[in-house]
């Protein structure tokens, strides 16, 4: 992996909650810390604030808010923390740091409550999702900083499914976390059968090889329900994290998200990795 975890910031509650979990990732893969604040004309700054006015406050408030987010988490982290200020888009900005910084995964919060967290943070999660090139990690603003002790991967009878595994394994790994695999089909065919037989081989596989945890279950649903089932699932079974996988920079996603793409990551109360794939 690369160097370091990418923490978009705005200072809501939502992104510092963010941060704290990016430190329990940055300490278990042995990666740095680097947070970006993107400015933006049409931002919800205080009304008393002119835009023309915005590099003085930057100097004087963001810089300020940057260093008292690293004093908090100094002491926790193992690596460094840094950060980095950019003006534009909010998702453009952080994919593109993302890409040509060589970051390893960013860490996003989501489902803000109200006002600049929503705006900000909220509207942009999935924008960063679909257009990342790495991994991406997206947190409600709710959800209290724990390690992953189980991680729900879904799997279906696609070769692109299966890509997200090295990604995933290397963080059950880290955290001694059981990966528990959801043999997703939508049909009872023969050919189906025989498909979802292969692929979870090839996945149990590579898992031994690499001596992960798992569990295997099997999942039945419609097509159009797939992705509440697979939030109802980790729910049930106290899961702290849903892998899934995108394609492409067009928004579309792999087949079990494909019903509606942004249920997972705006609407799961768990958080959820999704991992780019070709």
């Amino acid at each position: 992996m690369s160097k370091y975890i990418l923490v978009p910031i705005d200072f809501s509650p939502s992104s510092i909650n963010a941060m704290e979990h990016a430190v329990l990732y940055a300490n278990a893969l042995g990666l740095d810390i680097k947070m970006i604040h993107v400015k933006r004309r049409n931002a919800d700054y205080d009304p008393v604030i002119n835009y023309n006015d915005y590099d003085e406050v930057l100097k004087s408030s963001v810089i300020s808010q940057f260093k008292r987010i690293i004093a908090h988490f100094n002491g926790r982290m193992r690596g460094n923390i840094d950060y980095c200020v950019r003006d534009g888009r909010v998702f453009t900005e952080v994919c593109n740091q993302a890409k040509y910084g060589d970051a390893a995964i960013i860490v996003s919060g989501t489902n803000g409550v109200s006002g600049f967290q929503e705006k900000w943070i909220g509207s942009n999660a999935f924008r960063i999702v679909s257009h990342a090139t790495c991994p991406v990690i997206t947190i409600k603003y709710n959800f209290v900083p724990q390690k992953p002790r189980r991680i729900v991967v879904p799997i279906d009878n696609t070769d692109r499914t299966r890509l997200k595994i090295p990604v995933v394994a290397k963080i059950a790994k880290c955290f001694d976390a059981e990966m528990m695999l959801i043999d997703l089909r939508n049909d009872n065919k023969l050919s189906t059968q025989k498909k979802m037989e292969e692929a979870m081989k090839a996945v149990t596989v590579y898992l031994d090889r690499h001596g992960i945890r798992y569990s295997k279950e099997h999942l039945r649903v419609k097509k159009a329900k797939t992705a509440n089932a697979v939030i109802d699932f980790a729910l049930e079974n106290d899961a702290d994290l849903i892998a899934a996988t995108s394609e492409r920079l067009d928004n579309s996603w792999q087949q079990f998200t494909v019903s509606n793409p942004q249920r997972l990551v705006n609407h799961s109360p768990i958080p959820v990795i999704t991992i780019k794939v070709a």
